[in-house]
């Protein structure tokens, strides 16, 4: 049986994903020694995992907001 997927749940798997690419990009980078890693370490993953951060953070916030009025 299938559940159908709110708003919720669809954040906060967006936000997983963010977050597990951006700590990928970050592992990659460790094992990469050039002077380039630093620079996709902090740009890339920096910002993957900011944004993971963020729409977690928004999701829950918003959440709130999705429940239906009777």
């Amino acid at each position: 049986m299938k559940a159908a997927i709110g708003g919720l749940e669809k954040r906060l798997r967006l936000a997983g994903m963010l977050l597990i690419i951006g700590l990928l990009v970050e592992a990659i980078c460790l094992l990469w020694a050039r002077p380039l890693a630093f620079i996709l370490l902090v740009c890339a993953g920096g910002l993957l995992c900011a944004a993971g951060i963020v729409v977690f953070l928004y999701s829950l916030v918003s959440a709130g907001e999705e429940t239906p009025k009777r």
